[in-house]
This record gives structure tokens, C-alpha cells and sequence, in this order.
């Protein structure tokens, strides 16, 4: 076998992995690079491959830098399965229509505006282009072994959002397991990720390898910053991944207020009509997740739902507090959360909460580094109030719990590649393995092909 690391290699965005066989092609994942614009302009450039040569995609999960290029991938030509677990299919229907609806959107406000440096602004992919990938997605049950060509593969859970999975691929004489990516062992909905397989090769995410999550839970830094605007009567303004981030953040929130731990008459807008049909699946789902039947839908009938545009921009134009908005996206890239920070970034009593992780190159990054100002649509937006960076949220497994996970696998493999981190991050990790553990441990580039 051979594998291509042809995205999220030295960086956090991008997963893609070409598994070649014979005359077999895979490829693992097919997402979008988020963040600094050289690498979102790899968005706009042809594959390194032809997309008619590949048989089949497997599919971790339905997060948009693992899934989002799929569109792509179909209107250049591929024709084959996408082979993913089925709360992962039902979530990248909704994710991948919300991705080109939101494109399509902001093209044509570029294009209004006169704000996009190209003439007229293109959106990436068209929902029509959405609508052609998604009856080539194929629900596979965990633990189920499946045939594509010449290779044989099954998924485990991996935790971290409601779906998700790690690969094994094997062509009966090599076997290689991509984690995807992985949860963390105390996330408040998902079930920790199953132990590593026996495999021969291992490609695991680092997305924070270099660092422990802060022992404050995000349970206490939530009630410390509704505490907050309930003093300042203000707004708390939480940017969010629909899927995943968002179920925990209405799950702790309504506990907080549940258990007398904040006011309970502070109203929570969710706005985020993909979060709303997302927060179904949960429901849909309960048995992927810790929750029981109906239990997500109590939380749900104590949230307001904003769903509309004229919803939204009501929300922005009734400055009073206190009051909690949760709206995507989680890095501030787009959606409606950029208008609710031009409408209470400016005011000194309200909060930013980056809940999570922030990508180089992203809004949300600028503010975890303190700027004062952020381009939205074209002009500067003053940021006067307070932000709040904590990593407490994050559905990612942080340094100690990548390592206890390699711990757990049946035996060392002959080699492990660290992906889906910043250089930093994936370098600190492969000391750390070297040193423990002792394995053959590397961080593949960009681009680069490994004979297994």
C-alpha cells in the first residue's frame, strides 16, 4: 500500500489521505483547509489526483475540513461510495447543503457590496452541486467490516462529535487505522474513543499535541461569564461549530441554570438553523451519544430558535442584556455570528467566548490575539468588549489523551504518522511519543507519499 498526506499535514485543516492498492484508490476524507487565505486558496486548485480514478471515499466524520471538499470532489468527477457511519451521512447532508447555501450567500453580498477583490465573487460549490454528492453517501454500521476493491476496511468510534469514527484499511497483508479525529475522555455527550486495532500503521490527529486542555471545566468558565453579563447587562455572544460544540454548549448551560448556578430567566438564542436540525440527530441518535431518549429535547424546549434572517437581525438591533447568543461559525470564517459581532463587539459590557479552537489565519484568531479591530464585509469593526479565550470546550483529545490512547493499542506499530496539527503542535507530540513510548514516529508534509 501507499498513503499521499495531501491535506492536514503540517496544518489543522484539510484532511485528505489517499490510500493506494493495486488498482485500488481510497481516499480518507476530503475537507476543506480553513484559515490563512494561501490556505484556503488550495480550496480553489485541482486535486492531486484525478477524481474519476478514485473508487470510494471513507469518511471519519462530518466536520467541514473532513468533509467540505466533497462537493468538489463530485462535480470533478468522482463517481464512487462515500462510506461513513450513518449519523455521519445524516449530518453531512445537513453540513454540506449549510456550506454551499452560506457560499452562494456570500458571494452574492460580495457581490452587492463591492467588497471582493474578484469580479463577480464565485461561491466555491452551489447547493446544486451539494445536492449531487449526497446520494453517493453509504451508511456502514461500526464495527462492520466492508470490501472497496482490493482493500478491506471497518470504523471504530472515535467519540468527539455524534458519528465519528477512526478507519482501518488493510489489503490482508498491511493494515493501517487513521484516528480521525478524537474526542476527549470527560466530554460531557460523547462516549470516550474506542481503543487503537491491531494495525501495522497508525495516522493519528494532533490538533493538540503540544498542550494539555485547562483544568477549569467549561461548565465553570460558562457560569463565570453568565454571572458576568448579568451584572453588566450585557450580551454573551458564543461563535460555534453547529455540530458538536453547540449540543454541549445548550447542555451545560441548561444544567447551569437547572441547578441554580446562574439565572434562569437569562434567555439563550440559538441561531443557527443548521444546529437546530443537527440537535435532532442528537435526539434521533441517543445512543451514539450519553444522553437517553428525549433528554436532548427537554434542553431543546428551553432555547429560543432563531431561524430566520429577520429573526436575526431583530436579535442585533435590541441591545439589551442579559442575554446569551450561540451562533456558527466557531472560528468567526462566516455565518451569522459575523453580524452579531458588529452589532455587541463594540460594547464594552458584552462578552466574547471563543469556545475552542481557533485557526490561524481565522477571526476568531485575530481576537484570541488581541486585536482591537476585525474585517467584517469589508470594513473594520471596532472590539471593545471582553474576550474570552478558553480551550475547555474543545472536542478534540488534548496531549494526554492522544497518549492514552496510543498506550492502549495491542501492540506498537511500525510506524506512526501525526497529522491534522500545526507544525508545533504535531513536533511536540512526536517528542513526547519518542520519548514514552519509544515508537518510529514522524510528521509527514504536504503532499508527500509513504510505500507501507
Amino acid at each position: 500500500m501507499e498513503v499521499g498526506f495531501l491535506g492536514a499535514a503540517g496544518t489543522v485543516t484539510g484532511s485528505k489521505f489517499l490510500v493506494h492498492n493495486n488498482s485500488t484508490r481510497i481516499l480518507v476524507d476530503c475537507g476543506m483547509f480553513q484559515g490563512f487565505k494561501e490556505l484556503r486558496e488550495l480550496n480553489w486548485e485541482d486535486f492531486p489526483f484525478e477524481a474519476r480514478d478514485i473508487d470510494a471515499v471513507v469518511l471519519t466524520h462530518a466536520h467541514l475540513d473532513h468533509c467540505g471538499a466533497l462537493p468538489l470532489l463530485v462535480k470533478r468527477g468522482f463517481k464512487g461510495r462515500i462510506y461513513c457511519t450513518e449519523p455521519t451521512l445524516e449530518l453531512t447532508k445537513i453540513i454540506l447543503l449549510d456550506s454551499a447555501k452560506i457560499q452562494e450567500e456570500d458571494a452574492e453580498y460580495a457581490n452587492k457590496k463591492g467588497f471582493s477583490k474578484h469580479s463577480p465573487a464565485l461561491a466555491l460549490y452551489t447547493i446544486e452541486d451539494a445536492e449531487k454528492t449526497l446520494p453517493l453517501l453509504t451508511p456502514v454500521d461500526l464495527h462492520t467490516e466492508f470490501d472497496i476493491g482490493t482493500l478491506k476496511v471497518y470504523f471504530t468510534s472515535s467519540g468527539h462529535i455524534l458519528g465519528a469514527a477512526s478507519a482501518w484499511i488493510s489489503n490482508g497483508e498491511t493494515s493501517i487505522q487513521f484516528s480521525g479525529d478524537l474526542g476527549r475522555y470527560n466530554d460531557p455527550l460523547m462516549p470516550p474513543p474506542e481503543p487503537p486495532v491491531h494495525s501495522d500503521y497508525v495516522v493519528m490527529e494532533s490538533t493538540y499535541g503540544d498542550r494539555d486542555h485547562s483544568k477549569i471545566t467549561s461548565k465553570e468558565v460558562l457560569k463565570q461569564c453568565i454571572l458576568e453579563i448579568a451584572k453588566t447587562r450585557g450580551v454573551l455572544l458564543i461563535p460555534s461549530f453547529a455540530v458538536g460544540r453547540a449540543q454541549n454548549l445548550l447542555f451545560e448551560i441548561t444544567e447551569l441554570k437547572r441547578d441554580g448556578e446562574v439565572p434562569a430567566h437569562i434567555p439563550v438564542y440559538f441561531n443557527s438553523p443548521m444546529g437546530h436540525e443537527v440537535a435532532k440527530l442528537y435526539e434521533r441518535y441517543h445512543p451514539f451519544q450519553r444522553l437517553a431518549s428525549g433528554q436532548f429535547a427537554e434542553i431543546m424546549s428551553e432555547v429560543h430558535s432563531v431561524k430566520t434572517a429577520e429573526e436575526s437581525r431583530a436579535l442585533n438591533d435590541d441591545k439589551s442584556g442579559p442575554k446569551i447568543i450561540i451562533a456558527a461559525s466557531g472560528m468567526l470564517t462566516g455565518g451569522r455570528v459575523l453580524h452579531h459581532l458588529k452589532a455587541f463587539g463594540p460594547d464594552p459590557r458584552n462578552i466574547v467566548l471563543l469556545a475552542g479552537f481557533q485557526s490561524p489565519g481565522t477571526r476568531g484568531y485575530s481576537l484570541l490575539n488581541g486585536a482591537k479591530e476585525i474585517k467584517i464585509h469589508g470594513l473594520y469593526v471596532e472590539i471593545n468588549c471582553k474576550v474570552v479565550p478558553s480551550d475547555s470546550f474543545s472536542a478534540h483529545a488534548d496531549r494526554s489523551d492522544l497518549m492514552t490512547w496510543l498506550k492502549q493499542a495491542p501492540e506498537a506499530p511500525k510506524r506512526t504518522f501525526l497529522v491534522h496539527g500545526e507544525s508545533s503542535a504535531a513536533d511536540e507530540l512526536r517528542k513526547r511519543i519518542d520519548k514514552d513510548l519509544k515508537w518510529n514516529v514522524s510528521v509527514p508534509r504536504m503532499n508527500q507519499f509513504v510505500k507501507t
